[in-house]
């Protein structure tokens, strides 16, 4: 065989490889890579194709390397870590990187997707540091001084250009634990109107707010609101005492607080209060290499 067959695994195939052999899980890799997991089963099933060998051993709850998968692992590894040491050397100096704004109502170093994206674009990005919402950082955008925007839906902008739809977060209901839907897995927002709500203004994020304004109003009792506090904390602590609920980004959902507990919504709650995450970039940019493989990362995902 020679460098130019056909046969030989691609580096996609043995990235996967080495994903599930550190974790030892076929879901767990997945969520490491932030991709699905049929197609990394599909991408290791070729790969054990080419090579003619069964290179784990698997059933519903375990995943175990194979004396040929232990051997590779560590070729594979070398392989991989020789390939990044070639591509940094290879790559031209940037002099002025790529500067991408995040909005703050999520936070992207709990999704692995964009965890991913840091990670694999961390030499020729920078992150726009200030504390922006969507609608600042698109006005940022406006004005040039960012040249990519992650951003919430927000419905004055121009959705025909220079967009894409790259994620759906999905919504945490955060109770206190002393409150007796706390004992089921899923919970029905009807099941817990006993409790205001801790709200944001309509002006904040007027897309999300009237998507989840649908689903409130279908709700068999009102739900009544509270004002939102000015952070995150000073409400977790007002839920713990037993004065309030909050519906979180799952991202943000991460503080361990004494008396607080987090839920999944029923299904059908669950789908509908979903917010809408956009790639948004600047109407004149460039479109370099890098510019490009921003873009062709999002679409991928």
């Amino acid at each position: 065989m020679d460098i130019y067959s056909k046969r030989l695994p691609t580096i996609k195939q043995l990235q996967y490889f080495i994903a599930v052999c550190e974790e030892l899980s076929f879901t767990g890799a997945a969520e490491k890579l932030g991709i699905s997991q049929p197609p990394l089963s599909m991408q290791i099933r070729n790969l054990e194709d080419k090579l003619q060998s069964t290179l784990f051993l698997r059933n519903s709850h375990n995943v175990v390397l194979t004396k040929e998968g232990e051997i590779l692992k560590s070729k594979v590894t070398q392989l991989l870590n020789d390939l990044c040491s070639i591509t940094k050397a290879a790559k031209i100096n940037i002099l002025e990187k790529v500067t991408v704004g995040t909005t703050k109502t999520l936070s992207f170093d709990y999704i692995p997707f964009f965890k991913l994206f840091l990670s694999e674009f961390r030499d020729e990005t920078k992150i726009y540091k200030h504390n922006y919402t969507s609608k600042e950082l698109l006005l940022e955008l406006q004005k040039g001084n960012i040249d990519f925007a992650i951003v919430s839906d927000y419905p004055t902008r121009d959705f025909s250009e220079n967009s894409l739809l790259i994620y759906q977060e999905p919504v945490t209901l955060v109770l206190p634990a002393s409150h007796p839907c706390c004992q089921q897995n899923k919970v029905n927002l009807d099941d817990v109107t006993d409790l205001p709500l801790f709200w944001f203004k309509q002006q904040v994020n007027p897309f999300f707010y009237d998507q989840c304004e649908q689903v409130f109003n279908k709700l068999a009792h009102p739900l009544s609101r509270r004002a939102e506090l000015a952070d995150n904390l000073s409400m977790l602590l007002e839920v713990a005492l037993g004065k309030a609920m909050m519906l979180l980004p799952q991202s943000m959902a991460q503080a361990k607080v004494e008396g607080v507990t987090y839920k999944k919504l029923i299904s059908n709650q669950d789908k509908r209060l979903k917010i809408n995450i956009y790639l948004i970039w600047r109407k004149d940019l460039k479109i370099t290499a890098v510019n490009q493989a921003i873009i062709n990362y999002f679409k991928r995902g």
